[in-house]
């Protein structure tokens, strides 16, 4: 009876296991389902300047690369101090792929120097999501008054 109890369990855990996955005759190793990987990159560029006095627009250039219409790219730039002075959010297929964006900066509320753009794209796939980190750092120099 005990024989029969494990010959019972076995065949209940055997249709609980995984198959192995089949061998490929011509290469000798496993066979690995593909995927295609999805081709997703992004770029940010922006200038050296100098900060005018009052308000004023500047500019930079961004760029997405992904086959899917779907993405995601958040761009926050942050002054030398860390501290964040601005941030945009662009959607696919709302917004172009590449472009140029705007964002204004006070001199009296900003500190000259070293600032830093950093993006975040991601690219969805169904229920697959890809993403990349961009950074790009300029400087924007006090104009003598």
């Amino acid at each position: 009876m005990l024989s029969t109890l494990f010959s019972a369990a076995a065949v209940t855990l055997a249709g609980l296991l995984p198959l192995p996955l089949p061998t490929d005759p011509a290469t000798g190793g496993d066979t690995e389902p593909t995927t295609a990987q999805v081709e997703v990159a992004g770029a940010l560029d922006a200038p050296d300047g100098r900060l005018k006095r009052g308000c004023k627009d500047y500019r930079y250039a961004y760029a997405v690369t992904t086959e899917s219409d779907d993405w995601t790219f958040d761009i926050t730039m942050q002054d030398r101090r860390g501290k964040g002075v601005n941030s945009q959010s662009l959607l696919g297929p709302n917004d172009d792929e590449a472009g140029v964006l705007t964002y204004r900066l006070c001199r009296w509320a900003t500190v000259a120097g070293r600032f830093t753009l950093a993006g975040v794209l991601v690219s969805y796939d169904g229920d697959r999501q890809t993403s990349v980190t961009v950074t790009e750092t300029f400087r924007l120099r006090r104009t003598r008054s």
